[in-house]
């Protein structure tokens, strides 16, 4: 048989509360900065660590 499935019928239990403008901006703006960084230190470091180059050749 197996355990009991709960129903699906009703309003969801889970509540997200609101969050406010400037948490919403501060996270944006720390989310946006990461991938920035992230992308522009591939665009330095990339071929070194996919093995396209080596560190020490300019």
């Amino acid at each position: 048989m197996g355990p009991p499935r709960p129903k699906l019928d009703g309003p969801h239990p889970i509540r997200i509360p609101p969050v406010r403008p400037l948490y919403r901006f501060m996270a944006t703006g720390l989310g946006a900065s990461m991938w920035f960084w992230i992308m522009y230190r591939a665009k330095k470091d990339g071929p070194v660590l996919l093995g396209w180059r080596h560190p020490w050749d300019h």
